[in-house]
């Protein structure tokens, strides 16, 4: 399991600058955008209420307006007569009317002053709008007939604190409307909550799993999270392999340079027999050969890499690579790709664990072929396969679990140390895939090797 101290050195190296909290981040913006929410909806609210109160006062003007005309063209008064008329919906409404003769007289209610009066005749038919102080004054101003002695009538809101309602009216709407906000961010506060509840398990995780108290991530995490965990763990998976691969290996060397130099020492520290005899030296040469095949396959084990992350590869180049060097060493041996993939197809797998894997299946092929050996690539529904099959002698259902252990020859006449299959069984096993050993249509092996996707 990687140390603490290594995931120290990951976070140092690969975030550089410390990242804000999810949650104050989600705080952050969920606070901004609700301030911008209930602005928007204050100023569109405020804008409603005064369209409908607009239309509700137009509404009301055209209703009075039509009254008092109709009242006047069925009763036909006389201007004394008009005045009463005037002055009584002045008391009833509180608003100024103003009627127009044709002969270019005026006759207005008593609460009218003589500038608006002048803005009101200035004005043509229809809704007017005049300016008095903080309140816009609204109006109707309607044309008589033309056999009515009367020019127009004009009906003027007259109500004082009109802008002292509307403040009032909009007070109260700011209050509602900043209700409405603190109700919005407590669900904000209480959702944010709610959803980054599972973050802190895997924070918890975390802590225990650098603590030591257990192995893995717990893989129950939510959907987002999920690929991310199942990554992490197979590489914490893929990290213990490699330390028990070393550890394993380094045990191996160490017991095996210690024989060796303890079996040449003996031979050269023995004072009685200097200098050593022939068949001492050959002795020490042959010890010395294994030990130095020895060596080489360690060193080749220990560089099997498995699965890494953002790493891709182009299999079919690789393939043809290592054809053309199987060629040059089995030159009586032909060797003949099939597939159907574009050269530039890629997968997610490191360069030298394919080559490698290529390398030692196809030499494999070389070694026990008697002429031909096909290479199969595809793409199928469980990942990358890749299929090796000879035309050679082929392998038995009970040799098949032999050759992939480490040293197991089938056949001591062939040369080659029995490493070949045992290093492709770890690199897929690293790589998380499987191999599988059968016949071949010719009679010869067949070895199948699925490369699964990556999770």
């Amino acid at each position: 399991m990687p140390s603490t101290e290594a995931f120290r050195s990951i976070d140092k190296s690969t975030f550089m600058t410390a990242q804000k909290s999810i949650g104050k981040t989600v705080l952050q913006y969920g606070i901004g955008f609700s301030l911008l929410y209930f602005l928007l909806i204050f100023f569109s609210h405020t804008y409603v209420i005064e369209q409908l109160s607009n239309e509700s006062r137009k509404h009301r003007l055209d209703k009075e307006v039509e009254s008092f005309q109709t009242i006047i063209e069925n009763e036909v008064p006389t201007p004394d007569e008009i005045g009463s008329m005037i002055d009584r919906f002045q008391l009833l409404l509180e608003h100024a009317l103003v009627v127009e003769v044709k002969d270019g007289s005026i006759i207005a209610s008593s609460n009218i002053d003589q500038t608006t009066l002048r803005m009101v005749s200035r004005k043509p038919a229809g809704f007017v709008e005049i300016s008095q102080g903080a309140d816009d004054l609204l109006g109707l101003k309607r044309g008589f007939g033309i056999d009515s002695p009367l020019s127009s009538v004009t009906i003027l809101e007259m109500e004082s604190g009109l802008a002292e309602r509307s403040s009032g009216a909009h007070l109260t709407l700011l209050a509602a409307s900043a209700l409405l906000l603190v109700v919005l961010l407590a669900l904000v506060g209480t959702t944010t909550y709610l959803a980054l509840k599972p973050i802190v398990h895997i924070k918890e995780d975390m802590r225990r799993l650098q603590s030591g108290k257990q192995p893995r991530l717990n893989p129950d995490a939510p959907e987002e999270f999920s690929p991310l965990i199942k990554q992490f763990n197979n590489l914490l998976e893929l990290a213990s392999r490699r330390l028990d691969r070393h550890r394993r290996l380094n045990s191996d060397l160490s017991h095996m340079v210690k024989t060796s130099i303890s079996a040449n020492l003996a031979i050269l520290s023995d004072t009685g027999s200097l200098p050593p005899s022939r068949d001492d030296i050959e002795f020490m040469t042959s010890n010395l050969k294994d030990l130095s095949r020895s060596l080489n396959y360690r060193m080749s084990k220990a560089d099997i890499s498995g699965r890494q992350m953002g790493q891709t590869c182009l299999p079919i180049e690789i393939a043809n690579n290592v054809i053309s060097v199987m060629e040059k060493i089995f030159p009586d041996k032909s060797f003949r790709i099939n597939t159907s993939l574009p050269n530039n197809f890629s997968w997610p797998m490191e360069r030298q664990d394919l080559s490698e894997l290529f390398g030692n299946l196809l030499e494999n092929g070389g070694k026990w072929s008697q002429a031909e050996i096909d290479v199969s690539i595809s793409q199928t529904d469980s990942g990358l396969t890749i299929e090796v099959a000879d035309d050679g002698p082929g392998i038995t259902p009970e040799a098949a679990s032999k050759v992939m252990d480490r040293g197991s020859r089938l056949d001591e006449t062939v040369s080659g140390f029995g490493l070949g299959l045992s290093i492709v069984s770890e690199i897929l096993e690293d790589n998380f895939g499987r191999m599988n050993i059968g016949p071949s249509e010719t009679g010869g092996a067949r070895i199948t090797v699925v490369l699964p996707f990556p999770e």
